[in-house]
């Protein structure tokens, strides 16, 4: 997901990526707790059945499913922004803070974009000084292809501003 904030002169502002994430933490807890109630009553009606066994393997299956998705979700749950000021590139990568922080020359700095990535996804890399560093590496083509466009508008109106105001 590519959230975009330009301030009004057109050249200075944020974007925010995020991968897709189909589900958000509050519904995976609530999907959890549903498959949790079932599988009790499964286990409690064997268990008066006479099939006592039942029982600790739903446990561990329950075990199992909230471990899957709690790494599934603090794995994907990340995101980049990338910062224009007038004199730089930030882009700065976390889960719920910054936790890397890369900062480029923006007269310097170039947007490089491959077309035909993985899985026909393009690349976007930003390049200054010898370092060269992927940008949402985890999104999708749509998302990608907004990122290139909204690169692109960026950098027109900075190359296009009047600096002499």
């Amino acid at each position: 997901m590519v959230t975009v904030s330009i301030n009004s002169n057109g050249y200075n502002g944020h974007i925010l990526l995020e991968p897709n994430l189909s589900l958000s933490w509050k519904i995976n807890t609530r999907i959890f707790l549903v498959i949790s109630i079932i599988t009790l009553f499964i286990g409690l009606h064997f268990y008066r059945l006479g099939g006592w066994l039942v029982l600790p393997f739903s446990g561990l299956e329950l075990l199992l499913i909230s471990t899957a998705v709690y790494l599934f979700f603090r794995h994907n749950n990340h995101c980049e922004v990338i910062t224009f000021t007038d004199n730089k590139v930030v882009i700065e990568r976390g889960k719920d803070s910054p936790e890397k922080s890369w900062e480029y020359p923006r007269h310097w700095s170039k947007i490089y974009i491959e077309e035909h990535g993985l899985y026909d996804i393009p690349k976007v890399s930003i390049r200054s000084h010898g370092k060269e560093m992927e940008m949402g590496s985890f999104l999708g083509y749509n998302d990608k292809r907004l990122l290139i466009k909204t690169l692109k508008d960026l950098t027109r109106e900075f190359q296009s501003y009047d600096w002499e105001k």
